[in-house]
């Protein structure tokens, strides 16, 4: 029998209480249409998102969106996208504005942060597979940001 290392030693009760964790969650209960219909959501939801995009060596891709205009079509490329987007703490909710109605709230993340996160290259032209011949620029982003307010959205 091989000896545990200390952290394998220190890793045993974490994963003990994880495993009594999930075996003490109560299974999904189906909701029939009554049941649902009494369910409202007054706090909304908040997103935390770590999102890294092609961040490899050598990374080569490439997003191209079509649009036909009178029976032409061109493409928006995007050559490259790559890098790592931290988002902390953007909420979304329901609310009631005095002017509007109901409206969805949509509160600022309260930070946005970026390592190399960007498009190396932006184009249109006529052929989504064509090397970018004419490049409108770039974007890059490293660095952070701090957020606060919120926007409002209502239907029309």
């Amino acid at each position: 029998m091989r000896a545990l290392t200390v952290r394998q030693f220190l890793l045993l009760p974490i994963l003990a209480t994880l495993a009594l964790l999930s075996l003490a969650s109560p299974a999904a209960t189906p909701l029939d249409d009554a049941a649902l219909a009494g369910v409202s959501g007054r706090d909304g939801i908040v997103m935390n998102a770590h999102l890294q995009l092609n961040t490899q060596p050598g990374s080569n891709n490439r997003v191209s969106l079509g649009f036909k205009v009178q029976g032409n079509t061109s493409y928006l490329l995007l050559d490259r996208v790559s890098g790592t987007l931290d988002l902390l703490g953007l909420e979304v909710k329901p609310a009631t504005s005095s002017s509007q109605g109901d409206v969805i709230q949509v509160g600022m993340p309260s930070f946005l942060g970026f390592k190399d996160f960007g498009i190396r290259a932006i184009g249109v032209q006529g052929d989504a597979l064509a090397p970018i011949s004419n490049s409108l620029g770039q974007i890059q982003l490293s660095g952070s940001a701090q957020m606060q307010g919120q926007l409002l959205m209502w239907a029309k």
